[in-house]
């Protein structure tokens, strides 16, 4: 293929790709993205003291930051950063499977990596994950741009350890690629680009100055990532975990099992690269191989990782987006399988692919659904409460008051959780917004909402009911299918918003 015709591909699949991105608009959760969104908020009043490990993440909040200086705050300013970033997370897909095996395996690694439900969603949800995954992979593109030139690599491999660097200021997780690039050198034996692997540490080392200089001058302790009021934050998001030992699981249950509530978000790729694996082994294939220990290496670390010496609880929670890293090894490897073991098998092509392309299309529905249920009962009440008088006052939960505030940002000082006090200000009718699965939540987490909130008052007067469809999955589907009908819905599947009586108010 001709560089023109090469260009124009990748334009095309990219223009695609953005597209469906857009289609499936993910937006507002309320949960990390607000905490993103709340940490740039601060950046630009100027309160640069860290008080959260999401307001460390700088490679999230300044960009943020920037969007909100420049185009004010809104839920479609908040998706162009993860957007901008899938942009490059296909960009470098490109660039790799171009390195790996030209332009052949590059647009087919893009064009898997366009439709995986995982990879589309989080284009417009903020999440750490994806901006992770891109600095990853730029690290590993610019390693082998690297070894792959006679003069210059300096500069290559210098470009790799500021990658790397941003990746574990994202991250702390991405260290794990260290392991990959140490066990990728014994594999490949290219000793004399590691001769220039000075320089990937002085570029890491620089990225690391550049943090902990910051930090030292806005909280006065170098190492306040570690040693801050946040240093416990993590852990004590891993303790109330049940301890045991099913959690080593959680990650191959999402990738082969058609039944995990997880599965839609990868689509079956990995059936493709369990072949792809096999069918190196049997022929010694060195790519594939590098591949295998890329993507191999960072599963092995996420998975096994433990909290503690007990191994009873993970470092982190398993969710499908703590996968992401692996997506671009992911497709690159079930690209060369496709080209080369079945070279020649048109048709045994042509029906894999078409059974990857049925399970993304029906993941990224299911997941598309999935996510913008999160913030089903905020989005329905924001124009409710937008109609009442200005000078109401409004109590919820912490998760939907914080979604309510980031969609109605006009009125985001009268708008408040039963956890931080009655009203968020004083005077005017008072409204409470009471959502029986949130408050359970809370509950689980150690919170008694008040008791109003649980059971209102016979003084309290209904404004509105907003119901919450049921969760979609696979394994729903296959109940509907097979005659079990619908899950049965409970008192979680709404939320109502009443008009208190003027004499009650939240703790």
């Amino acid at each position: 293929m001709s560089g023109a015709g090469a260009r124009y591909r990748i334009v095309a699949l990219l223009g695609a790709a953005l597209a469906l991105r857009l289609v499936f608009f993910g937006g507002l959760l309320g949960w990390d993205d607000l905490e993103y969104w709340e940490g740039a908020r601060a950046l630009l009043a100027g309160d640069y003291v860290p008080m959260s490990t999401f307001q460390l993440r700088y490679t999230l909040t300044v960009p943020l930051a920037v969007g909100q200086a420049w185009l004010g705050e809104g839920e479609w300013v908040l998706v162009l950063v993860p957007l901008a970033y899938s942009a490059a997370h296909l960009v470098l897909a490109w660039g790799l499977g171009w390195l790996w095996g030209g332009a052949s395996v590059a647009a087919t690694a893009v064009a898997l990596l366009g439709i995986v439900p995982l990879d589309v969603i989080a284009a417009t949800e903020l999440h750490s994950d994806l901006p992770l995954a891109v600095f990853l992979a730029a690290t590993v593109y610019a390693v082998l741009r690297g070894e792959g030139v006679t003069r210059a690599r300096g500069p290559w491999f210098l470009l790799a350890g500021i990658t790397l660097g941003l990746a574990a200021a994202t991250k702390e997780v991405a260290l794990a690629l260290l392991v990959v690039l140490v066990l990728r050198l014994w594999l490949v034996k290219k000793w004399a680009g590691a001769a220039k692997c000075g320089w990937l540490v002085a570029g890491f080392v620089s990225v690391a100055a550049v943090e902990t200089t910051w930090l030292a001058v806005v909280t006065g302790d170098p190492l306040y990532r570690y040693r801050g009021p946040i240093a416990g934050y993590h852990a004590a998001t891993m303790l109330p975990a049940t301890p045991g030992y099913a959690w080593m699981l959680s990650y191959p249950d999402m990738l082969l099992n058609p039944l995990s509530g997880s599965f839609g978000y990868f689509a079956g790729i990995f059936y493709l690269v369990v072949a792809s694996t096999v069918w190196a082994l049997r022929r010694s294939e060195p790519t594939l191989a590098q591949l295998g220990m890329w993507w191999g290496t960072l599963l092995v670390l996420f998975n096994f990782a433990p909290l503690d010496a007990t191994f009873t609880r993970p470092l982190f929670h398993h969710f499908a987006r703590t996968l992401h890293p692996l997506l671009v090894p992911f497709v690159l490897a079930a690209a060369l399988w496709l080209l080369t073991a079945l070279e020649g098998r048109r048709r045994l092509r042509m029906g894999v692919v078409a059974v990857v392309a049925v399970l993304a299309v029906t993941g990224i529905v299911i997941t598309h659904a999935d996510y913008r249920a999160w913030a089903a009962v905020a989005r329905q009440a924001a124009p409710v409460i937008e109609r009442l008088p200005a000078d109401a006052r409004f109590v919820s939960d912490p998760v939907t008051a914080a979604q309510l505030r980031f969609l109605l940002p006009a009125r985001r000082e009268r708008i408040a959780s039963y956890t931080s006090g009655a009203s968020g200000a004083d005077g005017g009718p008072l409204f409470v917004l009471s959502d029986p699965l949130r408050l359970a939540a809370e509950r689980e987490q150690g919170r008694v909402p008040p008791g109003p909130m649980t059971t209102p008052p016979s003084s309290w007067k209904p404004v509105a009911h907003f119901a919450r469809q049921p969760r979609t999955s696979l394994r729903g589907g296959l109940r509907r299918l097979f005659g079990g009908g619908p899950a049965p819905t409970t008192e979680t599947d709404g939320a109502t918003l009443w008009r208190a009586g003027q004499g009650w108010a939240a703790r």
